[in-house]
């Protein structure tokens, strides 16, 4: 068997007896391209030299660190060094040599190991290449060098970075005609910058490409689009004062030299060589089927291809084909705070998923529209780094279908509170049978719509109705009795008689949308009426004000219920002072004991509201069903403050609506149809402040429903731990609701649970240390080469005096600040001004002993706005990075007419 293979023995011999280097050429000549004469030193010849300079094969797997390592290897090269190739594999060479041909007269030796220039590693430029050889002792000493720069320093390290065996290593050797190239240059089929995979990138100097490898010699650069067609995109033309050549002086090897003055800013390659090139490169990369780095070279206006090879290495694309998507979590942020577990974003984006799909079709929607709308159902949330955001993209194309698009825009954009309004979705533009198709389906759309509106009342107790049926239908003492089969089919119901039916919170929310945007605009309308001038402040404060005082919102039924309890506990000296006195703890059960009515009261309020808590719709959360503590945290803080009561309350609540009723209407008095204009706003009015309050109330049906689904599903944990699926109940949190679906169907492909949420903790660990921004655009796949970047409409400066946000209820507070990011930290808020990224209802009963709220996320109908409405409490939402601007403890003056935040000296 031959130890050195010619042209004929080449084809097909396979990457372990060519090396990478060399297999490559050999594909290259299979398929047709130019590539210099050669034939190959077998990897069945190195093992010869290989035996014949140590003994055995190489194996530096036992080495004990890295100067061990080097020590043998530095050893093992200067043995093959010093060998002398066998008689045998001389003359195989010598009779190869006849047949490759003189050429230029010259030869190249390069090396070619195994695994080299392959999908996984390059070894670029790790190991040796030795040019412009003419004898045949030059020849044979450098086939035994190239043999020993397999086991060099840098091609070792690079090993073991890569995870690389570092026994077995095998290499071939190539011997090539050597071409001098007058031209020379690396070329990449996908950018290497951009990590565009429509534009090429090629490199070219003078002389011989060892020039740009090593780095010595500046290049000429091309970016070439691919797309419509081949196009030069750009041109760097830069200074080319050096070349390596053929160093003629010695006889052999290279050199650099000076390139003479006149060619220094001379492009190497003219634009029609640039597009032959790129065709070329393009042929080769399509043959291949995946993107490659190609070494080239000119000689005498013929192009030779030197070596192809997969790239390794590419960054993610910063163009992507696909139009950018826009994440928000302005609004969503209230329910989904922080990082948010796999089990609770899987429940939360099929909930989505099917509401609003059955509010198509209630709105007329047929199979084929639900069926096309798919993509869109399903992509409403996003989960980047553990955080749920909006995929505004698709909420605008759904919104998009309706007439009107601009104000229903708007609207939503106001409603929820974006930053950021999004300027790149416009509303369509259809022409011809087209135009009336749409316009008609989006007709009947909001007819229905309208008709639903209508009906708003009635759909509302329905969905009440069915809710108490369905909830008080499920006993959760008796969870513990069901198997796993039971519990997973109890969520199935669930999902189908509430999920399902879930329309009527969705239609009103339709309904605060387009009442609320009705309202601001008659408002804005008359504040720019000159006969109105000074007579009106911002439209938004007039709106926030006008909205307050409603009754019967459940949003503060939790604080008024816990009010009614420090009245009772005021009532008992004994009782107060175990509660003021007591830990947090242990006032649960302490209470049980020795104040056993008051104890029964507590059990009322966690029926009632024990899910309405912090984060109450992450299912992870831990709710008064479980820790009590927040309860008494609350009544310790109320009973701080002894003008802070449940008449208090209900005083407040009227008074600045009615001020502020009495402004407005007497400022319409001086428009022209004022009176009609008034009876308008009075009806639009009287809708939005009924629908807002459905909202706040069917809002506290979801709390309750995702409080079931927790407690099913944290019975499902205990089970799966007991049954050794999983370490711990909580675990169940880091598996979602379709990889539950698959256990307990038999489709799963993988049943190692407990591993499975060993792997997802240790990820969703390194996401608590994320700061992500709360408005961002991606390209492509969001999960690589995107920044998740944000320019702050605020600077986020220390050094910032004042700040500004949209006020929601007035009043001038001077207070200090207590910074509260989680429940953990939700000690004592009295007389301070409580300020947070965001809240949830569940915080609610921490507002009343708060002078003054401060949230850095959130719109004038987000729940803290709301809250803050009915208890009567300065506040202020929408205020950017106040939370890392702002430090615990520090002065400030807050309006919450204007939204101003003044920065105060210490005391």
């Amino acid at each position: 068997m031959s130890l050195v293979l010619g042209r004929d023995d080449i084809l097909g011999a396979g990457e372990t007896r060519l090396g990478g280097k060399a297999k490559n050429l050999e594909w290259l000549l299979r398929f047709g391209f130019q590539v210099p004469p050669f034939f190959v030193i077998s990897t069945a010849a190195f093992d010869v030299i290989l035996r014949e300079a140590i003994g055995a094969p190489a194996d530096f797997s036992q080495a004990a660190n890295l100067v061990e390592l080097l020590a043998s290897a530095a050893q093992i090269r200067a043995r093959i060094k010093n060998a002398t190739l066998p008689p045998s594999i001389q003359e195989e060479i010598r009779q190869q040599l006849k047949f490759l041909g003189k050429g230029s007269g010259f030869y190249a030796i390069r090396s070619s190991a195994v695994g080299e220039d392959g999908l996984d590693a390059s070894f670029a430029g790790q190991m040796d290449s030795i040019l412009f050889l003419k004898t045949e002792a030059q020849i044979f000493q450098a086939v035994l060098d190239c043999f020993a720069s397999a086991f060099g320093d840098r091609v070792l390290q690079y090993r073991q970075e890569r995870g690389l065996s570092l026994k077995d290593i095998r290499a071939a050797a190539i011997c090539q005609v050597m071409i001098e190239s007058d031209r020379s240059g690396v070329a990449f089929t996908a950018h290497p910058t951009s990590g565009s995979r429509r534009e090429y990138l090629i490199s070219v100097s003078w002389g011989l490409g060892e020039g740009i490898v090593s780095g010595l010699c500046n290049a000429d650069e091309f970016t070439i689009s691919t797309e419509p067609t081949l196009a030069i995109a750009t041109r760097t033309i830069v200074t080319k004062d050096q070349a390596v050549r053929f160093d003629q002086a010695r006889g052999f090897g290279i050199k650099a030299e000076a390139v003479p003055a006149a060619q220094h800013e001379v492009a190497c390659l003219s634009d029609q060589e640039v597009l032959a090139l790129a065709r070329v490169i393009g042929s080769i990369a399509d043959a291949a089927g995946r993107p490659q780095d190609i070494e080239f070279g000119f000689a005498a206006g013929e192009l030779f291809i030197f070596q192809t090879r997969p790239i390794t290495s590419l960054p993610a694309p910063a163009d992507s084909a696909t139009d950018a998507v826009v994440w928000d979590n302005s609004n969503i942020q209230e329910s989904y705070c922080g990082v948010t577990t796999p089990l609770t974003f899987s429940f939360a984006s099929r909930a989505y998923r099917f509401v609003y799909q059955n509010t198509g079709e209630l709105m007329g929607a047929t199979a084929e529209d639900v069926a096309r709308q798919e993509p869109v159902l399903r992509n409403l949330l996003g989960l980047i780094r553990g955080k749920v955001y909006y995929n505004i993209n698709h909420w605008y194309l759904g919104l998009s279908y309706f007439p009107s698009f601009g104000n229903n825009k708007a609207d939503m954009e106001r409603m929820m509170g974006l930053q950021d309004p999004i300027d790149f979705i416009v509303d369509k533009n259809l022409h011809g049978w087209t135009k009336v198709v749409n316009h008609t389906q989006a007709l009947i759309a909001i007819l229905r719509l309208l008709g639903k509106f209508t009906r708003i009342k009635t759909h509302v107790n329905a969905f009440n109705a069915n809710f108490q049926r369905v909830y008080h239908g499920v006993d959760r003492s008796k969870l513990y009795r069901m198997d796993l089969v039971q519990l997973f089919e109890l969520t199935r119901r669930l999902e189908s008689e509430l999920t399902k039916k879930w329309t009527a919170p969705i239609i009103n929310d339709f309904y605060v949308m387009m009442m609320n945007g009705s309202v601001h605009r008659q408002l804005q309308k008359l504040a720019n009426h000159k006969a109105a001038t000074g007579l009106i402040p911002e439209t938004h404060l007039v709106l926030n004000n006008l909205l307050s005082g409603e009754e019967g919102i459940e949003s503060t039924e939790p604080t008024k219920f816990l009010l009614r309890l420090c009245d009772e506990i005021r009532l008992k000296p004994e009782l107060c002072r175990t509660i003021q006195e007591g830990k947090i703890s242990e006032l649960m059960a302490i209470v049980q004991v020795k104040f056993p009515d008051f104890f029964a009261r507590c059990c009322t309020y966690i029926e009632l509201y024990g899910d309405r808590t912090m984060g109450e719709l992450k299912l992870e959360s831990i709710t008064l069903r479980e820790d009590p503590s927040f309860l008494f945290t609350c009544l310790k803080n109320y009973l701080d403050n002894p003008k802070l009561t449940i008449a208090t309350l209900q005083r407040n609540e009227h008074r600045l609506r009615e001020e502020e009723e009495g402004r407005v209407f007497r400022a319409m008095k001086s428009l022209p149809l004022g009176r009609l204009q008034a009876l308008r706003l009075r009806w639009d009015l009287k809708r939005l402040r009924a629908s807002v309050k459905n909202r706040e109330n069917m809002r506290l049906a979801r709390t309750r429903a995702f409080g079931l689904c927790r407690s099913i599903y944290l019975e499902m944990g205990q089970q799966l731990a007991l049954h050794k699926q999983l370490q711990e109940p909580r675990d169940i949190f880091y598996l979602t609701v379709e990889e539950l679906e698959l256990f307990f169907e038999g489709r799963a492909v993988g049943t190692n649970l407990k591993g499975l949420v060993a792997l997802r903790k240790e990820e969703y660990q390194t996401y608590t240390q994320d700061d992500l921004p709360h408005h961002f655009k991606t390209q492509g796949s969001p999960y690589f080469g995107n920044a998740y970047a944000y320019k702050e409409t605020q600077p986020l400066s220390d050094s910032a005096t004042m700040l500004k946000g949209i006020g929601c209820y007035p009043g001038i507070v001077e207070a200090q600040i207590r910074l509260i990011f989680s429940p953990e930290e939700a000690g004592s808020v009295q007389g301070r001004i409580l300020c947070t990224v965001r809240t949830d209802p569940g915080w609610a009963p921490l507002f009343p002993s708060a002078s003054g709220i401060l949230v850095e996320r959130g719109s004038s109908l987000s729940h803290s706005a709301v809250v803050a409405r009915e208890l009567g409490i300065p506040a202020v939402v929408n205020v950017p990075g106040i939370t890392k601007i702002l430090r615990d403890g520090e002065w400030v003056r807050m309006n919450g007419q204007t939204g101003e935040i003044e920065r105060l000296p210490d005391r």
